[in-house]
C-alpha cells in the first residue's frame, strides 16, 4: 500500500508576499477609486490655466486651427493665459499636449456623437478618464513594480506605495487638464527603465527605449526636465553607449521633434508663446480691454523677495514641506546617501537631489515670475519630480522601517501630507489652506486694495451720478434684464425677469423741485419719480437725507423705505463699498469694452415668507461714460446656511443718451 505523503507546510514567504501584494492591490485600487470620484465629481473649465488647453483642444477639432479667438470669446471659455500673435489669440501653453487631447476629443466626439460646447461636462470628464486617469493607473502600477524589485522590508514598499498614491498634491490635478500631473506619471515610465540597466545590469533593447522616450516627453510637457533628458543619457551612455545611442536617443527624438516641430508651426520659433512673458505678446489692448498680464492681480503681482520666496515656497504657504511634509524623508534619503551601501539605486539619490536643487534654483532665479505657480494648491512647477522624491525613501524606511519610533513618526508624517493632498478635493485651482489660514490671520496680503471711488464721494445707491439740471436736455438709459427665480424667492423692487427698467432725468421746471432733482424709474410700464437733493446726494450723504418729497419735504417713515429700496437695491440702506477696475461690453459699444469700476453692497433681511434672514446684494459696474454712471446691475438672493443661490437679475444698459442706438438684443434667461 502506497504511503500518502504529507502535506506540505505553508511557506512563510510566499504568504507574506501575497499579503503584501494584496495590501499594494488594495492601494492602487483605493487611491484610482478616490481619483475616479474627483473627476466624475469635477466642474470642468476650472480655471484660467485648464481653459486655455481646452480653447486649444475645440478650436483644432471644430475649427482646425490653433487660434482660440472664437472660444475665447465664448461664456465660461475665456482665459488670461493667452496670448495675442499676429492679431489673434493663441493659448500660451505647449502646443503638443493640447494636440494630442484633441486627437482624443476627436475620437470621444466620433463615438459620442458630443462636442465640448453642448456637452461640456460629460466630454471633459470622459477626456480626462482617458488622458489622465488611466495613464494614472500605470504609473501606480509601475511604481509597484519598482518598491517591490528595490525596497527590501514590506514597511518601505507599503509606505512608499502609499505616499504615491495618496499623498502627494498631484492628486488634485488628475481631475484637470493640466502639465504637471502627466509629467510626473513620464518620469516614473522613464526612471523604471533607467534603474533596470543601471542598477540591475539588465540592457534589453526596450529598456533604452522606454528611457529616452519618456523623458524626452517629459521635457515636452515641462521645460526644465530637458536635464532630465541629459542626465538620464549620460547614465545610460557610461552603462551602454552602443545602445544609448542607436535606442535612446532616436526613442527620445520622437517628442522632441513634435514639440520643436509644432512650436515653429504655431508661434514661429523654437519656443512656446509662454517664453516670451513680459512681451508685447502678453501685454496688449484689444477692444478696449488690456490683458491681465499688464496689471496682474493677487499672488500674480510678484510681491516677495527673494528670501521671502525661498521661506514660502519650502516651509511656508506654498511649501513643499509644510504642505506635504513626508517629503522630510526624501531630505533624510539625500543627506545620509553614504549610509545606505545596500541601496542598489544610490545613484537615483544623487541623481533626484541634483535635479531637484537645479529646478528649484532656476525658478527662485526668474524673479519675475514669483507667484507661486499662480492660485493652485501646490508649488505645482516641482511637482514632476515627486517620483525621484520616493526613490530617496525606500533606504530610510528600509534601514529604520523596523523601530516602532520611526514608524509612528512616519505615519504620521504620511497622515498629514494626505489630509493636505486630499482637502482641495476635485479642484486644484484654489488657494493653499496655508495661504487662506495666513491671510486670514494678516501674516501675508497679496491683495490690490480696490481703489476709491473715481467719482469722489461715498455711494448709498445704485447710481452715482445724476442728469446735469443746467442744461435742457435729458439724460436716459434703458437696461435689458435676464433673471433666474428659485424655490419662489421674492424679487427686488425693480426689474423682474425679462422686464426693462428705464432711467429718466430732466432738467426743465417740471423736473426740480427747489434743491431736489427728479429720477424717473420705469419698469413694467410704471413710472416711479424720486427726487433728490443733488447737493446732498453729490456730497455723499446717506439716502435718508439726500431724498425728498416732491413738494422737497421730508418723506414719511414708509415713504423713505419704499424709496430707500428703489435706490439701493436692496432691503436696507447701506454704503456700497468700492472695488477693482475692469472691463465689460454692453450693447452701448459693442466692439469698445467700457472701463469700469466695481462696487458691491449686500445686508441679511428676513422677509415675511422667510423662517430666517436672507441675504441680499448688489453688484455694480460704474462707468461715467454712461448716464448715471452705471453699466450692469447683478441682484442676488441667497441661503447664508447653505450659500445657494435663490435668484439671480443681471440688468445691462442696452441704450442710453450719446450713444448710438444699436439692434436691441433679445432677452434670454440665465439660470446660474
Amino acid at each position: 500500500m502506497t504511503e500518502l505523503s504529507p502535506t506540505a507546510p505553508n511557506d512563510p514567504v510566499a504568504d507574506a508576499r501575497a499579503v503584501r501584494r494584496f495590501a499594494m492591490l488594495l492601494i492602487i485600487v483605493t487611491s484610482s477609486a478616490m481619483s475616479f470620484t474627483q473627476i466624475m465629481q469635477s466642474t470642468p473649465l476650472q480655471s484660467a490655466n485648464d481653459r486655455s488647453r481646452w480653447s486649444t483642444v475645440w478650436s483644432l477639432v471644430e475649427r482646425s486651427t490653433y487660434q482660440i479667438d472664437e472660444i475665447d470669446a465664448a461664456p465660461g471659455w475665456g482665459t488670461i493665459d493667452k496670448v495675442r500673435h499676429e492679431g489673434h489669440f493663441y493659448s500660451t501653453k505647449p502646443p503638443l499636449q493640447s494636440t494630442l487631447v484633441a486627437g482624443v476629443y476627436w475620437c470621444v466626439k466620433r463615438i459620442t456623437h458630443w462636442n465640448l460646447t453642448d456637452h461640456t461636462v460629460e466630454v471633459s470628464r470622459i477626456i480626462l478618464l482617458l488622458v489622465n486617469w488611466l495613464p494614472q493607473l500605470l504609473s501606480l502600477i509601475v511604481t509597484a513594480m519598482l518598491v517591490e524589485r528595490y525596497a527590501r522590508h514590506d514597511f518601505g514598499k507599503l509606505f512608499v506605495l502609499a505616499v504615491a498614491s495618496w499623498a502627494t498634491l498631484l492628486g488634485p490635478f488628475t481631475s484637470s487638464l493640466n502639465n504637471h500631473s502627466p509629467a510626473a506619471i513620464c518620469v516614473v515610465l522613464a526612471m523604471y527603465p533607467l534603474l533596470r540597466i543601471i542598477s540591475d545590469g539588465d540592457h534589453r533593447k526596450r529598456f533604452f527605449l522606454l528611457t529616452g522616450f519618456f523623458s524626452a516627453a517629459t521635457f515636452t510637457l515641462e521645460l526644465p526636465a530637458a536635464l532630465l533628458v541629459v542626465v538620464f543619457g549620460a547614465l545610460l551612455l557610461k552603462a551602454n553607449p552602443k545602445r544609448t545611442l542607436t535606442l535612446f536617443v532616436p526613442a527620445a527624438l520622437i517628442p522632441v521633434i513634435a514639440f520643436v516641430a509644432l512650436n515653429c508651426l504655431v508661434t514661429g520659433s523654437l519656443s512656446p508663446f509662454y517664453s516670451s512673458y513680459g512681451s508685447d505678446k502678453y501685454r496688449y489692448e484689444h477692444d478696449g480691454i488690456p490683458s491681465y498680464w499688464s496689471n496682474p492681480q493677487g499672488l500674480d503681482r510678484n510681491l516677495d523677495s527673494p528670501l521671502m520666496y525661498f521661506v514660502h515656497c519650502t516651509i511656508g504657504h506654498h511649501g513643499l514641506l509644510s504642505l506635504t511634509p513626508v517629503w522630510l524623508l526624501t531630505l533624510i534619503g539625500w543627506f545620509g546617501w553614504r549610509r545606505w551601501p545596500e541601496c542598489r539605486q544610490r545613484t537615483m539619490l544623487l541623481v533626484g537631489a541634483g535635479l531637484t536643487a537645479v529646478v528649484f534654483g532656476f525658478y527662485l532665479t526668474r524673479t519675475q515670475n514669483y507667484n507661486y505657480g499662480g492660485n493652485s494648491v501646490a508649488l505645482r512647477w516641482m511637482l514632476w519630480l515627486a517620483p525621484l522624491w520616493l526613490i530617496a525613501m525606500i533606504p530610510v524606511c528600509d534601514a529604520w522601517g523596523s523601530r516602532r519610533t520611526f514608524q509612528i513618526a512616519s505615519s504620521i508624517l504620511l497622515a498629514a501630507s494626505i489630509v493636505s493632498a486630499n482637502l482641495p478635493g476635485s479642484n486644484p485651482w484654489q488657494s493653499t489652506l496655508l495661504l487662506s489660514l495666513m491671510e486670514r490671520w494678516g501674516w501675508v496680503n497679496y491683495a490690490e486694495p480696490p481703489p476709491p471711488f473715481e467719482f469722489g464721494h461715498p455711494l448709498w445707491s445704485w447710481f452715482p451720478k445724476l442728469g446735469d439740471p443746467k442744461t435742457d436736455e435729458q439724460s436716459e438709459v434703458l437696461f435689458s434684464g435676464t433673471a433666474s427665480r428659485l424655490l419662489g424667492a421674492e424679487s427686488l423692487n425693480f426689474g423682474a425677469g425679462e422686464d426693462d427698467l428705464t432711467m429718466v432725468t430732466g432738467t426743465s421746471r417740471d423736473y426740480r423741485v427747489g434743491d431736489f432733482q427728479a429720477v424717473h424709474l420705469v419698469w413694467n410700464a410704471r413710472t416711479t419719480t424720486v427726487f433728490i437733493d443733488v447737493a446732498k446726494f453729490n456730497a455723499g450723504r446717506k439716502s435718508s437725507e439726500f431724498l425728498g418729497s416732491s413738494e422737497g419735504s421730508a418723506l414719511s417713515l414708509d415713504e423713505l423705505m419704499s424709496t430707500q429700496r428703489l435706490i439701493t437695491g436692496l432691503p436696507q440702506s447701506v454704503e456700497y463699498r468700492p472695488g477693482h477696475i475692469r472691463y465689460l461690453k454692453t450693447p452701448l459699444r459693442p466692439n469698445k469694452a467700457f472701463r469700469c469700476q466695481r462696487a458691491a453692497a449686500q445686508v441679511l433681511f428676513q422677509p415675511m415668507h422667510a423662517e430666517y434672514p436672507l441675504r441680499y446684494r448688489v453688484d455694480l459696474w460704474l462707468c461715467d461714460e454712461i448716464p448715471f454712471g452705471v453699466a450692469q446691475i447683478e441682484i442676488t438672493i441667497s441661503d447664508p446656511p447653505s450659500g445657494q443661490m435663490l435668484r439671480f437679475q443681471r440688468l445691462t444698459a442696452i441704450q442710453a443718451t450719446g450713444f448710438p442706438s444699436h439692434e436691441r438684443p433679445e432677452p434670454t434667461r440665465k439660470n446660474e
